[in-house]
């Protein structure tokens, strides 16, 4: 049979293999061992087989779906030129094909296109198989989604919180209110000035004409209402999404009006323990979706309340620029106050605590680590873990903890929690109160007293001697010293010392 003849049928049993059976048939093939096969036979002659289950093929199937197996079989590359090297080798060890021209124009185009096929499906495999692993998976959402498996949601971008005291004067109420979402906007860092906003409304006796609002804590960031209807129809799993990336999931509020004309409403706080709820838990949860957006569902009459066709969702939070806005500390009001618009503010805590959005290997670090602690603190990592994850808003850089036996004089029946804030040096007792109270109390022994330290910093001042050749700069020597202080600020960081 002439070679014309004999690459017309191949390439016709290949489509047609591909068309009933598709490339995982070849798995098959490969798993069966098969000696006794005529090499000379023309295509549709009998083949002796020694697997009856084989025969669930017909004839020609079988045949093009051994060769192409055996082809499969004898690649061990996945660089393009080492396979198409191997199938040339192999098809050259044929009897029916051993005396052709490889580089010709047909054959060679037939290779390139195995080759590409199987490098492709290699790759491709490779890829796959690497998602489905927390440790070798690259694409967010296949991190998010093991992690989800863990019971672990990732952090959101955190808003920068300050802390500062607000008299408004020549008020003639009895009393004033600070509305929520209040607006400030900060001094200017690096050229922008940052928009803060506070997250809860206050009120406030007026004394001497003068209302003062002290210890007020305000959040950078732009207030965001979004509004759902709930329709099981057009969204049977009442999933809602939140489509800005920089949202702030610790400033989320979520309320649940009856209806577009009962304007009767319940609020519903986060759900992060299961065994507490029932049919009427008014809790939401919140996940990271595919897109690498938060989305917030609700209960199924069994675990959390269920919601019903009509219900309106208005969930309300702060967009933040997350860490850029650290180390603000001089505010302006916009907005008037009751229409009261003489106003002075005394900065007391610069803005720190805010952090960026959790990275993957944040997640791949934290996962794991926050579900062998479950949701409780007994080992120095537990502490940690946990504290990482709270929902208050914090965000630190570093984390210790120690028992009160590993100090020096040991201190027995407690445990010693160091942190460094992020964009900041220390905490206030206010924060280490709220730290104490709402994160680790909770979760730690009862017979344990926490106890909040400072961290000791160690700082280093370098001086340095540069030699350099002047015939290999244009540069001069005052100017070296120059880019060696802007490089220097670049890269210097703090290091805390346990």
């Amino acid at each position: 049979m002439c070679f014309t003849n004999y690459l017309s049928f191949f390439i016709a049993d290949l489509v047609i293999f591909l068309v009933k059976y598709g490339w995982n048939s070849f798995t098959l093939f490969s798993s069966f061992r098969v000696f006794n096969i005529n090499k000379n036979a023309d295509v549709g002659e009998n083949i002796n087989l020694q697997q009856e289950n084989v025969l669930l093929y017909e004839p020609s199937d079988i045949k093009i779906g051994l060769l192409i197996t055996m082809i499969i079989e004898k690649l061990s590359e996945l660089d393009f030129n080492n396979i198409k090297s191997s199938l040339k080798t192999f098809l050259q060890s044929q009897d029916v094909l051993k005396d052709y021209n490889y580089e010709g124009s047909a054959l060679s185009t037939l290779l390139d296109i195995l080759a590409y096929n199987t490098q492709y499906n290699a790759y491709y495999l490779n890829m796959v198989a690497n998602e489905m692993f927390l440790d070798s998976a690259l694409q967010r959402a296949s991190v998010v989604s093991h992690a989800k498996l863990l019971d672990y949601t990732p952090k959101s971008a955190l808003a920068p919180t300050a802390q500062i005291r607000l008299s408004v004067n020549q008020v003639t109420d009895a009393s004033l209110t600070l509305p929520k979402f209040t607006k400030f906007i900060s001094e200017a860092i690096d050229g922008v000035n940052y928009s803060f906003v506070t997250t809860d409304s206050r009120t406030v006796n007026v004394e001497n004409n003068t209302a003062t609002f002290d210890d007020l804590h305000i959040k950078q960031g732009n207030p965001e209402r979004l509004t759902f209807t709930v329709d099981t129809i057009q969204n049977p799993k009442f999933l809602f999404e939140i489509p800005d990336d920089g949202v702030d999931t610790t400033s989320l509020t979520v309320t649940v009006q009856q209806s577009a004309s009962n304007t009767y409403t319940e609020n519903y706080s986060l759900s992060t323990n299961f065994l507490t709820l029932d049919p009427t838990s008014k809790v939401y949860f919140l996940q990271e979706n595919n897109k690498g957006n938060y989305e917030i569902y609700f209960g199924d009459g069994i675990l959390g309340n269920q919601l019903t066709d009509g219900n309106v969702v208005l969930v309300d939070y702060i967009i933040t620029r997350g860490s850029a806005a650290a180390g603000a500390n001089s505010f302006v009001i916009t907005d008037s106050v009751s229409g009261y618009a003489n106003t002075s503010i005394t900065s007391l805590v610069a803005a720190s605590t805010g952090g960026d959005r959790e990275s993957i290997d944040s997640i791949k670090f934290q996962a794991p680590k926050s579900y062998s602690a479950q949701g409780r603190a007994v080992s120095k990592n537990d502490y940690i873990a946990l504290i990482q994850q709270n929902q208050l808003g914090y965000s630190f850089d570093a984390v210790n903890v120690w028992g009160g036996e590993e100090n020096d004089p040991p201190v027995y029946g407690q445990v010693f929690v160091c942190l460094k804030p992020s964009g900041g040096y220390s905490l206030t007792d206010v924060q280490k109160q709220d730290i104490i109270s709402e994160i680790i109390n909770p979760i730690s022994v009862v017979t344990v007293t926490p106890t909040i330290v400072d961290p000791d910093y160690t700082y280093v001042k370098v001086n340095s001697n540069v030699v350099y050749n002047p015939s290999k700069t244009s540069y001069t020597s005052n100017q070296l010293k120059a880019l060696g202080r802007v490089k220097y600020n670049e890269e210097y960081y703090e290091m805390i010392l346990p």
